[in-house]
């Protein structure tokens, strides 16, 4: 009996050091909760800085839509080494040989610069009108992706950490598994050595202990994965993570799933964002309509230009100009009729999107309230489950005791115990989890939600091991 004893420490002694070096570095930092990791991940979420700055980028497509109806400015300036050459054709010799300074000379070689300065001031240009126009619905649409990125962060950070408690769960649910098969392994050993069971409860139990080794790393893994997917977000490997009361109730809804696609379908950022996308299209029409109408710009130059040489005397020029300047487009080979005609086309095509869009979205409420509601059943029906296996274990265990059951019989109602303590936790977690992603279906979801939620988790955790 004692060979078989230290067998058991023997195989112990692994994992339990593994498992403990896990939580010891996790007592090591401090707890976190569902409200911290989402401000670390408001700052350091490389997603959400992204879409931050693309949407700062956005923003000043205002000033340069501003800078079509504020006036321009361009200066101009020129040095010109001029070598030029002439010829005389005609044949009079008396026009030829002539004295006069006018016609002397067939060659210059001299020196020309100047300089001239223009303002234009836009005075009616209706596509730059209705590019500025375009400009702001662009900017709308990108203020409502970034609210879109701030939820979908909301989203992640939350599941993620749901997922990250359901790990640490199953972590624990099985280090209890495992040390109820060693007492069951020990209580078939002492009747085995007291021939009142066979060495087939002996190796059943043996071989449950080895798998549950096998479980228990792969748990450990998989909470180690998660809790890296939550560093990939807030940029901090998190220490213990605070988990959710036991003593929290469930309750239905009132709301229906009508009242929530109502809601939906005046919140819904999705819808929010392709309604922006239908207006800058109607806006592109405009655009590509004013390639039709006239400009009128006012105008005002100056010009100055020496030749300090040249055939005779060399020149001077001078010219102020102040006046109107109208362009009026005639004909363009049908390219601007073709232009509006596709805006159009495109246009329709974004209204047809955007009633997929809503249709979508009124499918993923429905589905996400169905989810919400079914998870309501479902906890109750772990709740029972909990309650029946756990008197199953005690029934079969006191039928072991008195040779009625075998170590089989008892192992297998230990498993049912676990998995439906297991589906308990999921299904709160899972609960959760739907009702963000129905509030964040309908475009409601807010730090609010974040603060709410995080009322429920646990804030000492003093019998954590």
């Amino acid at each position: 009996m004692g060979a078989k004893q230290i067998y058991i420490l023997k195989f112990r002694l692994p994992l339990f050091f593994i498992v403990s070096l896990l939580f010891f570095f996790q007592v090591k930092a401090d707890d976190k909760d569902l409200f911290e990791l989402y401000l670390e991940a408001l700052q350091n979420d490389p997603v959400l800085s992204s879409e931050r700055y693309q949407n700062e980028a956005v923003k000043e497509l205002i000033n340069q839509g501003r800078s079509l109806f504020l006036p321009s400015v361009s200066a101009l300036a020129n040095y010109d080494d001029r070598n030029q050459a002439r010829k005389f054709l005609n044949t009079d010799s008396s026009l030829s040989n002539s004295s006069s300074l006018f016609t002397r000379g067939t060659k210059a070689d001299y020196d020309a610069y100047g300089y001239s300065v223009v303002i234009r001031q836009p005075l009616f240009n209706y596509s730059a009108y209705s590019t500025y126009k375009q400009i702001l619905a662009q900017t709308s649409l990108s203020d409502k992706k970034f609210h879109l990125v701030q939820q979908d962060l909301m989203m992640r950070i939350s599941e993620l950490y749901f997922d990250a408690l359901l790990a640490k769960d199953k972590v624990e649910l099985i280090q209890s598994q495992r040390l109820a098969i060693q007492e069951q392994l020990k209580e078939a050993e002492t009747k085995f050595n007291a021939g009142l069971i066979s060495i087939t409860d002996i190796n059943e139990a043996k071989t449950k202990n080895d798998l549950m080794e096998v479980d228990l790393l792969n748990a450990v893994k998989d909470l180690k994965i998660k809790k890296r997917e939550i560093q990939s977000i807030t940029g901090n490997l998190p220490g213990r993570l605070k988990p959710l009361m036991s003593s929290i109730a469930f309750e239905k809804m009132d709301n229906l799933a009508e009242e929530w696609i109502d809601i939906a379908l005046q919140n819904s950022t999705a819808i929010l964002i392709k309604d922006a996308e239908v207006e800058i299209a109607k806006k592109e029409i405009d655009v590509r309509k004013g390639e039709h109408y006239p400009t009128i710009d006012a105008l005002a130059s100056r010009r100055r230009t020496w030749d300090k040489d040249g055939y005779a005397f060399g020149l001077r020029s001078y010219s102020d100009t102040i006046g109107v300047e109208v362009n009026i487009p005639i004909f363009s080979g049908g390219l601007t009729s073709s232009k509006v005609r596709e805006a159009q086309l495109l246009k329709d095509k974004t209204v047809q999107e955007s009633e997929a869009i809503r249709r979508q979205v009124e499918l993923q409420v429905r589905e996400a309230y169905l989810n919400l509601q079914t998870n309501l059943s479902e906890i109750e029906a772990y709740q029972q489950a909990l309650k029946s296996s756990e008197l199953q274990l005690k029934s079969t265990e006191i039928g072991f005791r008195e040779g009625l059951r075998n170590s089989v019989e008892v192992l297998n109602a230990q498993q049912m115990l676990f998995s439906a303590k297991y589906d308990l936790l999921a299904s709160r977690y899972n609960y959760l989890r739907n009702l963000l992603n129905l509030k964040h279906t309908v475009g409601t979801l807010s730090i609010q939600d974040i603060e709410e939620i995080n009322k429920y988790l646990v804030i000492n955790q003093n019998n954590e091991s």
